[in-house]
């Protein structure tokens, strides 16, 4: 271990997934799958990179694979033992994704609300976000590591503008029985139309919504 948790967790993830995709055809059809419950990115579309880096991070903490029982990070942190790397995959298996606002920053502290769950959530986090500010809605995986929450990897944010909607959208959802993962996937969907309908608000993307994707 470098020392450096976020490298770790990054590191670990990638480690991760490299050995869990050996077979490429096994790989494809799991990049498939999420696309179908996310939407369909292109590697020419802005959303391509944290679209990609969310989806290695899907792939190891959160998919079973067909005839599988236990997603990868699971699988491994039962066969780790007193491995070094131990406390950074139960970080990844205990991990929660979800859609949060930024309400403060500060130097190494993000203080963050969940829009499906109410809570607030301070974040240690070192590294220079860069184009990231107060208000900003986004949906992000975080890691209990050492005492602290970091980040993983899934910074997917959507517009500022269509909090009101995503909100709405959510309760909805949840009030009708979705998981939580039901809402996040759905709420990303509309993200990628966002970028397929660059005439009409982002706002009135995520107020259509399924009439959209539809």
């Amino acid at each position: 271990m470098t020392g450096s948790v976020a490298a770790d967790l990054d590191a670990v993830t990638e480690e991760l997934y490299a050995r869990h995709t050996a077979d490429a055809e096994a790989a494809a059809t799991a990049r498939a799958e999420y696309e179908q419950r996310r939407g369909k990115v292109h590697q020419e579309d802005e959303l391509w990179e944290p679209w990609s880096a969310a989806f290695v991070e899907w792939f190891v903490v959160e998919r079973v694979a067909p005839g599988g029982e236990l997603p990868p990070a699971v699988q491994t942190l039962r066969e780790l033992g007193e491995d070094p790397r131990a406390p950074i995959v139960r970080a990844l298996v205990t991990s929660h994704r979800s859609l949060y606002e930024i309400q403060a920053m500060a130097p190494g502290r993000i203080e963050l609300l969940d829009l499906l769950g109410g809570a607030e959530i301070h974040v240690s986090e070192q590294r220079a976000l860069h184009g990231v500010d107060v208000g900003d809605v986004a949906e992000l995986r975080l890691c209990g590591v050492g005492g602290e929450v970091r980040f993983g990897r899934t910074f997917i944010y959507h517009p500022k503008a269509a909090r009101a909607a995503i909100v709405e959208r959510a309760r909805a959802m949840l009030a009708k029985g979705s998981t939580r993962r039901d809402v996040i996937d759905q709420i990303a969907q509309l993200r990628v139309q966002v970028t397929r309908y660059r005439h009409m608000p982002p706002a009135r993307v995520y107020e259509l919504g399924s009439r959209i994707m539809g």
